[in-house]
């Protein structure tokens, strides 16, 4: 697991990453790099945060290939840099159709098991108690599960819908009813069924909906028209065919009315936690309890509908998100905005080592640990590394630095 950390103001942008890796089953090592520079004459940093991989190549093979096929190259906008990157992603060469076929393997057991535990849920509701259920009830049940599924995903809101590549999907039947048998054994799908499975799969894939599975990108900096520092991130989950698979695109971008921005990834509980003035799940048993105790009343008060209570306890949490704005969130923002370059970077490393400190002292698992890597990127210098752990001895391998710069031209693709 990993926390990760972007704070910006018009000065610059901070960027501070842990470097705690689980392996296998539960075992942490604390070497993992999540924090690189993207370009090396550019003021553009990127962090990783979820799989380590994609595809089976780790992220520091392809963000340093990345880096020289990008070699001098500028953009206007950040946000450029983005698609520069993702576009180098899915045409990535070293992504082989063996990969493909593992990740529509995965995907098909996610979203199959996902249909199957839903299948089943309506099944208790519909038929709890009742004995000799007929199969054709079963079968019935089954067709409106898929379609309640297949509607409630086709009305899903989404900001951006991936162009899949469904040739590749409709190629590899062997791989599909493959996994059908596996999570439905002995269930004997009819072929319309399976038709609906298949559209599920592939509005999943369009939607992204039920994807848990991915890595976060994180990309910093500016482009050569920007003279506050702006923020892309996104999730990206494996490429199918001509398709990759990525989602949740967002920019935050800093400009003289919006003058700075706290920005956690991945384990981001504690930085909310103090940002906010209060742990988001204390805040969600309060909420529950408050309509417990709402809806209890709603008889006394004549609210047989519970369109009072439900008022009410939407006030109340109206009332709690605005008092947190006011005392908590937007002075610290303030001070955020007046923040020197060195402050920016100790707050950075402060909330990164601030969430390994309660991971360590607390039940949960050490998730978070190691050396915290922390850079610094301003308009004038660039990017900065004012940590970097190395697995290596600087002064003893000083040709490194003359090797970073050996080219600004690429040559990969």
């Amino acid at each position: 697991m990993t926390a990760e950390i972007a704070i910006m103001n018009t000065q610059g942008i901070a960027m501070a990453a842990d470097s705690a890796v689980t392996l296998g089953v539960g075992k942490i090592y604390n070497s993992a790099d999540k924090l690189f520079a993207l370009s090396k004459y550019h003021p553009v940093g990127i962090m990783i945060n979820g799989s380590a991989g994609i595809m089976g190549v780790a992220w520091e093979i392809i963000i340093k290939s990345y880096r020289d096929f990008l070699g001098s190259k500028s953009f206007d906008k950040l946000s450029d840099y983005e698609g520069d990157f993702i576009n180098y992603l899915s045409k990535f060469p070293y992504f082989t159709a063996e990969n493909m076929i593992e990740y529509l393997k995965s995907r098909c057991t996610d979203v199959f098991s996902h249909v199957l535990r839903w299948f089943l849920d309506d099944l208790h509701i519909e038929f709890n108690g009742k004995e000799n259920i007929e199969l054709s009830e079963i079968n019935s049940r089954f067709d409106k599960t898929l379609k309640e599924i297949k509607e409630c995903m086709e009305q899903n809101e989404d900001k951006m819908q991936i162009k899949l590549d469904t040739g590749f999907i409709d190629s590899n039947p062997e791989t599909i009813n493959e996994r059908l048998e596996f999570v439905f054994e002995k269930y004997r799908l009819s072929k319309e069924q399976t038709d609906e499975l298949i559209n599920i799969l592939k509005l999943d894939f369009k939607k992204c909906g039920w994807i848990d599975d991915y890595s976060g990108i994180v990309i910093c900096g500016y482009g050569e028209r920007e003279i506050f520092p702006t923020l892309c991130n996104f999730k990206v989950s494996g490429k199918l065919g001509d398709s990759l698979i990525y989602y949740e695109r967002d920019v935050d971008a800093l400009s003289t009315d919006h003058r700075a921005s706290i920005c956690p990834f991945a384990q981001s509980d504690i930085v909310h936690q103090f940002i906010e003035g209060v742990d988001q799940d204390f805040l969600k048993t309060v909420n529950r309890k408050v309509n417990t105790v709402l809806e209890s009343l709603a008889p006394l008060i004549g609210d047989s509908d519970n369109k009072k209570t439900y008022a009410i306890s939407e006030l109340i949490r109206e009332y709690l998100i605005e008092y947190s704005e006011i005392v908590f969130i937007d002075p610290i923002l303030d001070v955020v905005a007046g923040m020197g370059k060195n402050e920016l970077v100790s707050m950075a490393e402060a909330m990164v080592n601030l969430t390994a400190l309660k991971r360590h002292i607390s039940k949960d698992e050490e998730s978070v640990g190691g050396p915290v890597d922390v850079a610094l990127i301003t308009k004038g210098d660039g990017f900065i590394w004012i940590k970097k752990k190395t697995n290596y001895d600087p002064h003893l391998n000083r040709e490194l630095n003359q090797n970073y710069f050996r080219s600004n031209k690429n040559g990969n693709l």
